[in-house]
Order: structure tokens, then C-alpha cells, then sequence
């Protein structure tokens, strides 16, 4: 080779450089030719072509360039591990391997050619060898994205979630602006029950890439495992528009239709949508038992009643449980359904949570026998103290805790021992304080039958549920027998519906003469309001509200929108008709919001009157701003069927009156408990009739209201105090346990 072929070759290598640098690849490769035409030795003319014809798609040609390279320069390291990923793009992953291994040996910790190692390995279904290579390409270089993000794939993909989790989190700190690195960290996040945290992530990944249906699939699950579930119906929504083939997305959209009430969207979707057989099951039950959120009238109550009646017989009467199969679908059904939104037709439900009960008893009982281990017998003395463990998934500032948590950290430590397992994600002051005062603090897992095992184990002598109704988690767990004494508090104040719950813990301020008959346990009726609930916070100034009352009266209706029946419509249009009140009512669900607003806003236009005069919907507030709200309305109107309970400790709490009915079951009779224990008449109303003419009166006599005001505010301290229910508590633990260990 003459020296001036050696001079004209690095002419055109440099030639070629420049027209690559300058996105002009055809014309670089044109100029790599012709180097290594003149050059043939030249082992740079020939990596520069394969590099070319590389990231001109010419794979092929690019593997013939870099073994010419390599034939010519067996040290040249690059070139190994290119001509690796051109055989790996042509399907040849054994010769890839190679390749990327002599690169390896070639150059000291090449961390690049480690990283194009293991993915050629993981796709041969080397995971075991494919995951050394990426650990060694991130302990090569720790700012290598690509091989931080191929470990934590991998791992995630092999249900190793918590080992994925520092590797997607350097990822993600490497690309924040990937929407992969955001959505993949989320997705570890779920995979450790952690969804508050993932949220953010899979947010970010939706808002860079907003046409990729596995994040808006993602992030709508997400948000049906923190209960907002009317973002989660928008978001799954898009995921099912952007494909419509998925079919889990689907599922999960019916899923949380289904939950918000939208159930006859929610029976179409889930009718229509051939699912996997694993979830087969669990969409039967949901499109059988689901119920409205918002009736459109009392007609539809009773058509809604006779179908779910209907079908819970079907479900109980087509169990199968013979295979592990059918148990594991039965399994996963239970899992997912609660009879919530039956509780707020204000009807006698006792024999449907009986019948619901005997079917998850069943279910659990199969399952529970060849996944959960025995129990075995307690071994401690009757000095030793006994052991009270708490099953909640309410933990936090929610009305569950507001309601229970001082009873429950208020047992004596000297004779009783807090073990606690707490399923919730969010945590604060409430949370803390349980803590502190627990022995010990355990985390729920996904799968009851894990915390079962973990409960079984810890030999207790009771076990608390401060509600059983509002998570199927519960309804699981509340079937198994995990402690001798089994209890269960009225954070949902109706029956479990469960033989293996012994004792509903009820209020006697609560409860009718005749509570038994809608209870399958024992009623124990606790003193007053059977716990010590927390004193709301000190109201802030709530002249706010003058902007929505327009110079009218106002009165306030607290309750959560599912708790006004149809029939409650036409008895606020008489209150209306007869003072000109304004009523206003709190948003804080959209869409069961809005469901009801359409409904009541009907009502009153046919009764002439005009809604924009008379309705207000009301923001959600903080605390203290609500608080002094409700301390400047006229009126507090309590909900007939299912009264308030923490809404009328907050407004007794500011002196507000608040005009409630005297039920039939305890879930009808808070409102009216608390005023009978705090003495003051008045405010209960016999029938419907009673209830309009109280509330007229009311609302139009000022100085009626001052006095009650007043002697509100003198005798509220009784429903703060709890006096007596403690010791009352602990001597029926004790008693309880103690019959439990001779029995």
C-alpha cells in the first residue's frame, strides 16, 4: 500500500466524518467506501463504515465491516461491541454474545458492552447470567441509565420489586423527562403497595408521553387503589380509548364504575369484555351485586334491592369450590366486592349481610384450608397481659380513627397489649399516635391470607375490627378465626354478617330496644356513644358562606350524597316551599355529586321552584373553615335512614343544631344519641311531617336557635368524654378472654 492510497484514505475517513457530523450519512458512507477501497488495512476505514451502515439500518453489511475491523485490530473494543449489536439486531444472539464478551475482554470495565450483554443474554432467557452483566455494568459506571433501567426491569419482572427498586430510582434520577423511567419506577412502587408514592411518577409519565395507554391504564389503577375514583374513570377512560383491545384496562374501568355507582356503564362494560379466566369470577359477582351510588327515584331502589337479592342467590347457589382453581377465582372475587352502597338504602339489610357472610365464610374456609397454616394454642399464663390485636385500614385522620382511636390506645398498658395491622397508605398525626402506643406496628400485605398467618402467629387473646364493611380486606379477614374473642366495632355501623365475629361492639345511646334482631353476633352496648370520639378543631371564621346564601337563610345538609334517599328530595322542596330557605350541600365526590345534584335540581323544578335560587353546592373546605360554616348556617338538616356521625359531632361541636330523625337501626339513630345524651329536646323528628314543620320553625326563629345554640355549646363535652367506656371495654375484654381460655 502506497503511501500516498495511506494519505487519500484518511482524507476520505476525515471527509466522511464531516458529512456524518452533518446528518449527511449517505454521502459519509460514499467517502467510508471509498477509505476502505484504498486502505483495505485500515482497521478505523472499516469500524467507520460498519458504523455507518449501523445507523443506516444495513445490518448485515455493518457485521462484515466490524469483523473486518476486528480481523485487523483484535484490541479494538468498539468495534467488538458493535458488531454485537448488529448481530443481535439479525437475530444472532450466540454470535452477539461472543462479540459483546471479546469487547468485554478487549477493554477494561466497559461498562457499555456488559450492559449489551445482558440484554442479548435476557432475550435468550439468560435471566440469572443476563442480571450479572447488568450489575456489572452499573458497578462499572453508576450513571449508566440504560443499564440501571434493563436491572430494574428485570428484577421488576421477576417479582423482585424491592431489589428493582434503588436501580429504577437511579434511573428515573438519570432521565426525569423519560416517561419510561417514570412510569416502570410507578409500577415497582404498586407492585410494594405503595401507590400514594407511585402516583407522581406515573403522572410525569402520562404527561410526556399522553398517547401511551399503559401509563393512563396505570395511573387509573392507582387511583382506584386510593379511592379516587372518578379521576381513575377518566384516566382508564383514555387508556380504553387509546386501546381499545385491552382488555384489562377494561375491567378495571367497569371495576371503577362499578364502584363510584355508575353501575348500569359499569354492567355493560364488564358483560362485554372477555377477560381472562383468573378474573372471571370477580366481574360476575360486580355485575351482580353493584349498586347505584344515586337513585333516580324510589321505584329504582326497590328494582335495584330485588336484583341484588337475586343475585347474591345466584352466587350462593353456583359456588363451585371443588378445585384449586375455582377456589382461588372464588378467592379473588371475595377479595373485591363489599356490600357498601347497600347500606345506604334505608332499608333492614340484616338477612343480605347474612347471606353475603355465609358465602365468604365458605369461600375463606376453602382457601384458608390449604393456604393458611394452623393456628396453634397460646401458651401464656392468665398473669401474662392480654393481647389485643387491630385490624383497620383507617388508621389515619379519617372518621374510623376520629371515632376509635383513643378508645383503642386507651387500654390500660398494665393489663392489655396493642398489636396493630394497619393497611392504609397515607400516614400522620393520628397514625403517630397509635404507634406510640402499640407494642407492635405491622403492615398489611395485599393477600389477607399473609396478614392472617401473621395474626395467627401472634397468639392473641381478642381481635378488633373498628369496621367491617367498607374493604372487602376486611370482610376476608373478619371470616377467618385468627383469636379465641373476635370483635368488631361500628366504624360501619351494621352487622359483619360473620359466625367467626363474635361481638359487635355497639353504643347503647345507638342502639332500639329490640338491636339484637340485626345483628348475627352478640351485642355488647358499650356506655354513651360506646368510644371516645376526637373534639373537632376550633371553627375559623366561616363568612365564606354569606357569598353562596344571597341575603337567604341557609341550611346545611353535611352528609356524604349517598346518604339522601330519593324520598328526601320531595321533603326539602315542602322545607323550601314554605320559608324560602337556601339549602347547600358539601361536594365532595364529583361524579356521585354531580349524579345527585342532577336529581335534586329535577325534583325542584317539578315543584316550581328554581334551583339557581334555592340549591347551593359547596366547595370543600379545610376543617376549621368548615367548621365556622357550619357554626354560621340557620340550620343543620340531618338525612333520614343513615344519620350523621362524624358530621354531627362537628356541628354539635360549634353549638349548631342540627334536626335529625329517630331510626329504626343504629346507623339512623347517631344524630338523635348524641342529642339525648347531651339532653336537648327538640331536634328529633317523629315522621315526615314533624321533620318540615321542625325545620320551618327553626330556620325562621332566631331565638329558638340562640337557646339551642346555646345549650349545645354548655352539654357538648359529654360526647367528647366518653365517661365510663373504657373500663367498660376493658372489663368485657377481660370477661370475654377469660371465657374464651376455659371454653
Amino acid at each position: 500500500m502506497s503511501s500516498d492510497s495511506t494519505r487519500a484514505a484518511a482524507e476520505q475517513l476525515r471527509l466522511g466524518a464531516a458529512r456524518q457530523q452533518a446528518g449527511q450519512l449517505a454521502a459519509a458512507l460514499n467517502h467510508f467506501r471509498r477509505a476502505t477501497r484504498l486502505d483495505a488495512s485500515n482497521p478505523q476505514a472499516w469500524y467507520s463504515l460498519g458504523l455507518g451502515e449501523l445507523l443506516s439500518g444495513n445490518h448485515q453489511d455493518a457485521a462484515e465491516c466490524f469483523r473486518n475491523c476486528v480481523e485487523r485490530n483484535p484490541s479494538a473494543a468498539e468495534a467488538y461491541n458493535n458488531l454485537g449489536v448488529a448481530l443481535r439486531r439479525l437475530g444472532n444472539h450466540a454470535d452477539a454474545i461472543a462479540a459483546f464478551r471479546s469487547a468485554m475482554a478487549a477493554r477494561e470495565k466497559y461498562a457499555n458492552a456488559a450492559f449489551n450483554l445482558g440484554l442479548s443474554l435476557e432475550t435468550t432467557g439468560a435471566l440469572a447470567e443476563a442480571e450479572a452483566a447488568y450489575r456489572q455494568a452499573t458497578a462499572w459506571n453508576g450513571g449508566d441509565f440504560n443499564a440501571a433501567n434493563a436491572l430494574g426491569n428485570l428484577l421488576l419482572r421477576t417479582k423482585r420489586a424491592e431489589q428493582a427498586l434503588p436501580f429504577l430510582k437511579s434511573a428515573r434520577q438519570l432521565r426525569p423527562d423519560s416517561a419510561r423511567s417514570n412510569g416502570v419506577l410507578a409500577m415497582a412502587l404498586l407492585e410494594l403497595n405503595r401507590p400514594r408514592e407511585a402516583l407522581g411518577y406515573v403522572r410525569t409519565a402520562t404527561t410526556i408521553e399522553t398517547d401511551d395507554a399503559h401509563w393512563w391504564a396505570t395511573l387509573g389503577r392507582i387511583q382506584r387503589l386510593l379511592h379516587e375514583v372518578e379521576p381513575a374513570i377518566d384516566a382508564l377512560r383514555r387508556a380504553v380509548a387509546l386501546n381499545p383491545q385491552d382488555w384489562v384496562s377494561r375491567c378495571e374501568l367497569g371495576l371503577a364504575l362499578a364502584e363510584a355507582g355508575e353501575v348500569h356503564e359499569a354492567r355493560e362494560i364488564l358483560a362485554s369484555t372477555q377477560g381472562g379466566a383468573h378474573v372471571a369470577e370477580r366481574l360476575r359477582w360486580t355485575m351482580l351485586l353493584s349498586l347505584p351510588s344515586v337513585y333516580a327515584d324510589e321505584a329504582e331502589v326497590d328494582a335495584e334491592r330485588s336484583r341484588f337479592v337475586r343475585g347474591l342467590e345466584e352466587i350462593a347457589a353456583n359456588l363451585r369450590l371443588e378445585t384449586a382453581q375455582e377456589r382461588e377465582y372464588a378467592f379473588t372475587a371475595v377479595c373485591g366486592i363489599t356490600l357498601f352502597n347497600l347500606d345506604y338504602q334505608a332499608r333492614d339489610n340484616t338477612a343480605s349481610h347474612l347471606r353475603f357472610g355465609e358465602v365468604v365464610e365458605k369461600v375463606m374456609a376453602a382457601v384458608a384450608a390449604e393456604r393458611l397454616p394452623s393456628p396453634s394454642a397460646p401458651a401464656r399464663g392468665r398473669s401474662d397481659r392480654i393481647r389485643i390485636g387491630v385490624v383497620s385500614n383507617h388508621l389515619m385522620h379519617h372518621t374510623v380513627s376520629r371515632y376509635f382511636r383513643k378508645l383503642l390506645t386507651g387500654l390500660d398498658p398494665a393489663r392489655f397489649e396493642l398489636h396493630v395491622w394497619y393497611g392504609g397508605e397515607a400516614e400522620d398525626f393520628s397514625t403517630a399516635e397509635i404507634v406510640r402506643q402499640a407494642k407492635t406496628f405491622n403492615r398489611s400485605h395485599e393477600d389477607p391470607l399473609r396478614t392472617a398467618a401473621e395474626i395467627r402467629a401472634a397468639q392473641l387473646d381478642a381481635l378488633i375490627y373498628p369496621e367491617i364493611g367498607m374493604d372487602p380486606y376486611h370482610s376476608a379477614l373478619g371470616a377467618l378465626r385468627l383469636a379465641p374473642v373476635q370483635c368488631v366495632l361500628y366504624g360501619h355501623p351494621v352487622t359483619s354478617g360473620l359466625a367467626s365475629i363474635d361481638y359487635f361492639l355497639g353504643a347503647d345511646a345507638l342502639e332500639p330496644a329490640n338491636a339484637q334482631e340485626h345483628y348475627r353476633e352478640t351485642l355488647v352496648r358499650l356506655p354513651g356513644l360506646g368510644t371516645i370520639p376526637e373534639r373537632p378543631p376550633a371553627p375559623s371564621d366561616g363568612s365564606w358562606l354569606d357569598a353562596h346564601s344571597h341575603g337567604a337563610p341557609i341550611a346545611l345538609c353535611l352528609q356524604n350524597h349517598l346518604k339522601l334517599p330519593p324520598s328526601f328530595d320531595t321533603t326539602l322542596v315542602r322545607i323550601v316551599q314554605r320559608c324560602g330557605a337556601r339549602l347547600g350541600f358539601f361536594v365532595r365526590n364529583t361524579g356521585v355529586g354531580q349524579r345527585f345534584r342532577r336529581r335534586i335540581e329535577n325534583a325542584f323544578r317539578a315543584h316550581g321552584l328554581d334551583p339557581e335560587q334555592h340549591l347551593t353546592f359547596l366547595p370543600a373546605r379545610n376543617h376549621e373553615e368548615y367548621l365556622g360554616a357550619i357554626a354560621r348556617a340557620n340550620l343543620i338538616l340531618d338525612t333520614p335512614g343513615f344519620s350523621g356521625g362524624a358530621t354531627s359531632l362537628d356541628a354539635f361541636s360549634v353549638g349548631a343544631p342540627v334536626l335529625t330523625w329517630q331510626g329504626t337501626m343504629a346507623r339512623g339513630r347517631q344524630t338523635a344519641g348524641m342529642l339525648a345524651l347531651m339532653g336537648v329536646d327538640g331536634l328529633v323528628a317523629t315522621d315526615e311531617d314533624d321533620y318540615v314543620d321542625k325545620a320551618v320553625t327553626l330556620i325562621t326563629d332566631a331565638a329558638l336557635r340562640a337557646a339551642l345554640h346555646a345549650r349545645i355549646l354548655e352539654r357538648n363535652g359529654v360526647l367528647f368524654e366518653g365517661a365510663g367506656v373504657i373500663a367498660a371495654l376493658e372489663n368485657f375484654l377481660d370477661a370475654a378472654t377469660r371465657r374464651a381460655s376455659t371454653s
